[in-house]
């Protein structure tokens, strides 16, 4: 794999050279935000359309966080995107704090095992990131975050039916400067992030940047007094700009990260006002249990991942020629427990404890090219993306029969699993007249998959075996192969207004459910697919003192992947599987408000309506069970899978009707500086934790409406404009809310923090 990346580089470096014996092009010409008032909301360039373009003139939803965004709504890391986009809802895994799971529009994945792909794709710098587990990672020197709503299905690496995240880095400046950042907070956090610009000349520009972050944990386990639920994480990335021909850029990045983060089920105690973990699972427990170096663990998750990209840009003519090279390995470990104690179960073990020893590493290539012609009026974007991914997995996990209470092992097996996926794509907008631009783009995929476990040699528990997969009929290979077309249709009468309408077709490819204990069961889903229609308007109004973006959605999605009975030749069985389609609609607003020169408002706020549709017959079969009150053995029947405790279809997860996002911030100008205290104010709605979960359950897999509140103050001296110290609150009320259900339990969100913090710019 590391030689098919240096191979990719030794081909952007030969364009590279090419590039410069071709001699000096006119570049394209790249997009000029109109005159503004100073005083007003800014506008940006995105590149959501994976060009430069005014976000007001993009017909995508998508929400924009900037570099001064993410500072003063306490961003610090991808999992705090969570409340503060539209119909966004999510949780960290459980026991894993390294994976954010995002259900955005309804649409997600709670499964970080790499037999699935999630709905909501992350990218650094357009790279995709394939694997879940390691996909909330620490936010140092970023110049923005695109979050695109909405299938993905023509323009970005890996098709997703839910939207996109894409960071994008802060690159080399021309001039010497940087800055440093320290805090200080609660439980005993510590933090640092520092970046430095160091040009060597006009052609050749570098930029080195690291975070640290670390704190104490929590959570108290009862049994040690440990602290669990802690961080202790750090990062390093170097990056250089090479600028050889006016109009040729190359940029190569490099970093490394550690990552230390878990989430274990823990629960508040109001007596003692503070979070417990009941568990006692302990390192060196599970010797002599589980097999290999995983045996060994203590309860904890750590993520270590290296990460090189390549991107070169030339400019030709009318449009960029643009080659994009990835490589990504992370290598996991991790132990957790993820139920709570037993009455009379023994301690260190645990209750059902998971060992997990994975390294997934990848490589991707993309070639696009985009551009305009037709005097402007006809601009375009095409190219061909490659994705190899290899993943090995060794993990075990045991549990305790609650009638016996004795601890067995469920399953100890390791797993390689591959991807190898190609697209061609192309996207136009056609300007019919001044005012109104018709777009049309399709992307063609071929992807391939395999599949390969064996239970490790003088392990416990399920037989497992690629061969008995086999033998049991079931493929250990997929091929999927799909169109996902594009089209939108946008007015502007002015250059204040854009209205649009458009038509999207999405995917996410099919897999296996892997954590099976059975050959025979493990019969692979098929592709999820989704036909978004959207339509709204992007408008700038009062000389710029609003911004209003308003987007409404309508999504049928086919074939959703969730967990329900199937039949087997050994019984039915619950698994993940594709039992029902997802319907959903509603409706996002963002809006920023600067009425004065030192008042912003900003509001983001979605409605939605999400319910399961088109149920599968032995779906319908398991709700008449429940009904009627018919027991049938080996047959589930109330509160299972997607069926809740009387029957009714259940609500689809993560999906609140509502979520408000409120934040208002005033600079207040004294004589010895300027004082700008922050306050946001965020709704969510009820909504489902469990699979199962309905307004009308009592089992905790139900979450009940929430407000939370976050605030800050931030100070900068007079003369000093270098400097800026601030004192912020995350969840200040100190709620204690759920957002995940693993019977029975419920597992608690982040609690309420202060931080202290102070940025110098030099």
């Amino acid at each position: 794999m590391k030689s098919m990346f240096r191979a990719h580089l030794l081909t952007a470096a030969a364009l590279a050279m090419g590039a410069g014996a071709a001699g000096a092009q006119a570049p394209a010409q790249k997009p000029t935000l109109p005159k503004a008032n100073a005083d007003g909301v800014q506008e940006v360039i995105v590149t959501a359309q994976r060009r430069e373009e005014r976000l007001q003139k993009v017909p995508i939803a998508v929400s924009v966080f900037s570099a001064d965004t993410l500072q003063s709504k306490q961003i610090a890391d991808t999992y705090d995107l969570i409340r503060n986009v539209p119909n966004l809802a999510g949780n960290m895994n459980v026991g894993v704090g390294t994976s954010s799971s995002y259900y955005l529009r309804g649409l997600g994945n709670g499964e970080s095992i790499a037999t699935f792909d999630v709905p909501v794709g992350t990218y650094v710098d357009d790279v995709y990131i394939s694997r879940q587990n390691a996909n909330n990672f620490a936010l140092f020197d970023v110049e923005r975050i695109e979050v695109l709503r909405g299938p993905q299905g023509t323009l970005f690496g890996r098709n997703t039916t839910g939207g996109a995240i894409n960071v994008i880095l802060r690159k080399p400046g021309e001039a010497r400067g940087g800055y440093i950042e320290g805090g200080i907070g609660e439980f005993e956090r510590r933090q640092l992030r520092a970046s430095i610009d160091l040009p060597f000349g006009s052609t050749f520009l570098t930029k080195f940047s690291g975070f640290m972050v670390k704190d104490d944990g929590y959570a108290r386990q009862v049994s040690t007094s440990r602290q669990f639920n802690s961080q202790d994480s750090w990062g390093l990335r170097a990056a250089a700009r090479v600028l050889p021909t006016p109009t040729l850029t190359f940029d190569f990045i490099a970093e490394y990260t550690s990552d230390q983060n878990t989430n274990f089920l823990n629960v508040y105690n109001k007596a003692l006002d503070e979070r417990l973990v009941n568990n006692r699972i302990q390192q060196g427990a599970l010797v002599g249990t589980f097999t290999g170096a995983k045996a060994g663990y203590g309860p904890d998750n750590v993520a270590k991942t290296a990460a090189l990209s390549a991107n070169l840009k030339w400019d030709v003519g009318p449009g960029t020629l643009q080659s994009i090279t990835g490589w990504r390995e992370t290598k996991q470990e991790f132990l957790v427990d993820s139920g709570g104690e037993l009455p009379r179960v023994s301690s260190t073990r645990g209750f059902n404890p998971l060992a997990n020893q994975g390294r997934h590493e990848q490589v991707s290539q993309e070639i696009k090219y985009d551009g305009e012609t037709a005097d402007g009026r006809l601009n375009y974007v095409a190219g061909f993306y490659y994705i190899k991914e290899d993943n090995f997995t060794d993990f075990a996990n045991a549990a305790t029969n609650l009638t016996t209470l004795a601890f067995t092992v469920s399953g100890d097996r390791f797993m390689v699993n591959t991807t190898d996926a190609k697209a061609v794509y192309a996207q136009s907008d056609f300007k019919i007249v001044p005012t109104l631009t018709a777009t049309l783009g399709v992307r063609y995929t071929d992807e391939s998959k395999t599949f390969k476990i064996d239970r490790n040699p003088g392990a416990a528990g399920a037989a497992l075996s690629t061969a008995g997969i086999v033998a049991a009929g079931l493929p250990i290979s997929l091929n999927q192969k799909e169109w996902t077309p594009r089209a939108a249709l946008s007015w502007s009468p002015n250059d204040a207004t854009m209205l649009f309408i458009s038509a999207t077709r999405g995917f996410k490819s099919g897999g296996w459910p892997a954590r099976a204990l059975a050959n025979n069961l493990f019969i692979p889903f098929k592709p999820e697919k989704i036909l978004s229609y959207e339509t709204g308007f992007r408008a700038n109004l009062f000389d710029n003192r609003l911004r209003a973006n308003v987007t409404a959605f309508y999504a049928m999605t086919d074939d959703i992947q969730i967990p329900a009975q199937i039949a087997t030749t050994t019984g039915p069985v619950s698994t993940t599987t594709n039992p029902a389609d997802l319907k959903n609609y509603g409706l996002e607003i963002e809006a920023s408000a600067r009425p004065t020169r030192n008042l912003t408002i900003d509001l983001a706020a979605g409605l939605q309506r999400a319910r399961y549709e088109n149920i599968a017959a032995n779906v319908q079969a398991q709700q008449q069970r429940c009904r009627t009150g018919v027991v049938v053995a080996n047959l589930p029947g109330c509160n299972a899978n997607f069926v809740d405790r009387l029957g009714n279809i259940a609500r689809p997860l993560r999906s609140p009707e509502y979520t408000v996002n409120l934040t208002g911030a005033y600079r207040v100008e004294l004589p010895l500086g300027d004082l700008t205290p922050s306050a946001t104010v965020i709704f969510t709605g009820p909504y489902a934790i469990g699979t199962a979960g309905s307004p009308n359950q009592i089992d905790g897999s139900w979450a009940k409406e929430t407000t939370l509140y976050n605030a800050s103050l931030a100070f900068r001296p007079k003369g000093l404009d270098h400097l800026t110290v601030q004192l912020e609150c995350r969840n200040c009320a100190e709620k204690n809310y759920p957002v995940s259900f693993l019977p029975p339990f419920q597992f608690l969100d982040r609690p309420g923090t202060w931080n202290l913090k102070a940025r110098v710019n030099f």
